[in-house]
């Protein structure tokens, strides 16, 4: 069998990028012909991390299937009918209705999300919330849930972690999005030091085009305390954010949904517990924008952490291992696949 993923090529600056990557690597060790194209032109001859790299755009006719996760080239799309398509579906219908409403887009965002559905042989949903919301325009049956995932085994090899300097070491690692805001564990942070004096937040992904919002929202509080007082570090997108994962405290989700967000099952995925807006991945649960709940839950998680024989890293470990295995769930997709092939 052979398959064709078609994503933008971004290394370290997409989490949808980074997806098809751990579904190429896992689909290849099940056996399966799994390769890449890069939507912009098809013509990216880099490589990343020494083992993938995107196949011509015209060799993607090759393939028993294709799995769109963003557009289909240009050059290729008039001929999707000779092939079995798997659409997967990483941003949220939230995302895809603000979009519409506060942009001057052509086309309707949200009306292309759920045109994907009828359009496609199947159409994959990468967590619960998203499942309930588009199975609502399911008529035809091609609707399929399987769980987000990622590549665990690069979180299971002994790596440095970026020391702290300040405990608890608390952490961000979203870049604002329309469903996304990291602006309100910051502004929640004069309220957690109350309770924790010695507790410091950390930045981290930001993007420079953001920067200038950023620089108003953190220099232009009273005295800079959120500069001086509430930050240890600041820092824009890396290539590498596992060591800075690895030495944290507590993670914050900033999704409003509460889904677990790439960078949130890569923290748990290291053991670091993560206070969220709601999801089962985790206990402590915030309001959506209230920052006395923030601190509250921010604090219960130090407090749980700091017991006496506190068991809250290895079981953020073990529910990690348990639930954000890409090498399981890759085999959902197989037979998603298999299926397709056998229906004429």
């Amino acid at each position: 069998m052979k398959v064709v993923h078609f994503t933008n090529w971004a290394p370290r600056l997409s989490g949808m990028f980074e997806s098809v990557k751990d579904q190429i690597k896992y689909e290849r060790r099940e056996g399966i012909e799994s390769d890449f194209v890069d939507t912009i032109d098809g013509k990216v001859n880099v490589t990343d991390d020494g083992w993938l790299t995107p196949i011509p755009v015209e060799k993607a006719m090759e393939a028993d299937i294709w799995v769109p996760h963003a557009k289909i080239p240009d050059k290729i799309k008039p001929r999707w009918t000779e092939k079995k398509v798997v659409f997967v579906l990483h941003g949220p219908s939230e995302h895809m209705l603000l979009t519409e409403w506060t942009t001057d887009r052509k086309v309707a965002a949200f009306d292309s999300h759920v045109q994907i559905l009828t359009k496609y042989h199947a159409t994959v949903v990468l967590n619960k919330h998203e499942r309930d919301i588009m199975e609502l325009y399911d008529h035809l049956g091609r609707l399929h849930y399987i769980p987000n995932s990622i590549d665990l085994e690069k979180f299971q090899v002994d790596a440095p972690a970026w020391e702290y300097d300040n405990r608890p070491a608390i952490a961000s690692f979203d870049v604002p999005r329309l469903e996304k805001l990291p602006t309100h564990i910051l502004w929640a942070m004069s309220r957690i030091q109350k309770k924790i004096p010695t507790a410091r937040l950390n930045l981290f992904g930001l993007t420079l085009e953001s920067i200038g919002v950023w620089r108003d929202i953190i220099c232009k509080s009273t005295k800079k305390q959120l500069q001086q007082d509430s930050c240890e570090n600041i820092q824009l997108a890396s290539k590498n954010l596992r060591p800075f994962m690895k030495g944290i405290d507590i993670g914050f989700n900033n999704n409003f949904s509460g889904i677990a967000s790439r960078v949130t099952m890569e923290m748990m995925a290291l053991g670091v517990p993560v206070v969220s807006y709601g999801g089962e991945y985790t206990k402590y649960h915030a309001k959506i924008f209230d920052l006395d709940s923030i601190a509250r839950q921010v604090v219960r998680c130090w407090k749980d952490l700091c017991k006496e024989g506190s068991t809250l890293r290895a079981d953020t470990l073990k529910y990690a291992n348990e639930n954000f295995s890409r090498a399981k769930e890759v085999k959902k997709y197989i037979k998603l696949y298999e299926d397709l092939l056998r229906k004429k």
